[in-house]
């Protein structure tokens, strides 16, 4: 019965979301605001969304695509310290230990300095991202859409996001790959059973951050660890648009750090997550290498740019 009135609730929004829509379109916005009316949109989210929905000039089709971070999150792939040289996720990694006031992070760039040149994409309203193939059946025809050369790296790496979103989800584990802020919603609400949820991501507390840049930072007493064991995960996918691997995940504990960077006192609130059941992770996976354990230990990191996950804000 516990679990059937969530599920009874998140059936009635989406028919006041239907009813609602009929006689004039919702925004992706709006979507949003009608189903998680208790969660704001974060800024790191809203950087996704065009200025003006109205404007489709607004849409960005990115080129300089953001960088691939499938490595980190397909437990059963293998990597090697070589393959990881210059990826700045790996620095978003610590070990569940280092959640204790006073730790130290490695240098963290939570905005990504290098996508800031080009852009990030755009995450389209619904209607008009179900307009794009968005099947490895028909990459040629994407790649002509978009205008990319069939030889290029861009190609290669277009190609590897449609595969990824074509594999089965990890043991345990359901998956979506959202191509709009409604999906993102639609699948989130509909694992997790609740609209009651939190969105976890970084924002910078007391200052702008208008120069993105790498920094250490200090954890600092107040980490707020979220009562539930489940969540969804979303992350960026190196695509001509915005493109979420979204995974409703297992085993983990949520957390709402804030940190302290040690030359300017850039103050950050920053969203974690910890995996405490690594049994079956391939022992070569990137969080094994970099952090020196084996598969069995919780395995934690930050959340940069591009990376959100929705957690229940009671048990379940």
């Amino acid at each position: 019965m516990a679990n059937f009135i969530p599920l009874l609730f998140f059936l009635s929004a989406l028919m006041l979301v239907g009813a609602g829509s009929s006689s004039k379109e919702m925004s992706p916005v709006g979507y949003w605001n009608k189903l998680l009316p208790k969660t704001p949109i974060p800024t790191s989210l809203d950087a996704f969304l065009p200025k003006d929905i109205a404007d489709p000039t607004q849409r960005k089709h990115v080129r300089d695509l953001p960088l691939r971070c499938d490595v980190h999150y397909k437990y059963k792939l293998g990597t090697t310290l070589d393959q990881l040289k210059g990826d700045p996720e790996i620095n978003f990694l610590f070990l569940e230990e280092n959640l204790k006031p006073g730790s130290k992070t490695k240098k963290l760039d939570f905005v990504k300095k290098l996508q800031e040149t080009s852009g990030w994409p755009t995450l389209l309203p619904r209607r008009e991202a179900q307009g794009f193939l968005f099947s490895s059946s028909k990459l040629a025809d994407i790649l002509k859409r978009f205008s990319l050369d069939p030889n290029s790296a861009i190609a290669s790496t277009v190609k590897q996001s449609l595969e990824d979103c074509e594999m089965e989800a990890n043991k345990g584990e359901t998956k979506c790959c959202a191509t709009s802020l409604e999906s993102m919603v639609d699948f989130a609400v509909s694992q997790l059973k609740t609209n009651d949820l939190q969105l976890l991501t970084y924002s910078f507390v007391n200052k702008e951050e208008r120069e993105p840049k790498s920094r250490v930072y200090t954890v600092q007493p107040g980490v707020v660890e979220l009562p539930s064991s489940q969540a969804v995960a979303c992350h960026i996918e190196p695509y001509p648009y915005a493109v979420f691997h979204c995974h409703k995940t297992i085993n983990t504990k949520s957390y709402v750090v804030p940190l302290v960077a040690e030359e300017d006192g850039i103050r950050v609130s920053a969203g974690a997550v910890c995996h405490t059941d690594t049994s079956s992770w391939n022992p070569n996976h990137s969080s094994m290498l970099v952090l020196g354990i084996k598969p069995g230990t919780s395995v934690c990191h930050f959340l940069s740019h591009g990376h959100f996950v929705f957690v229940p804000n009671s048990a379940s």
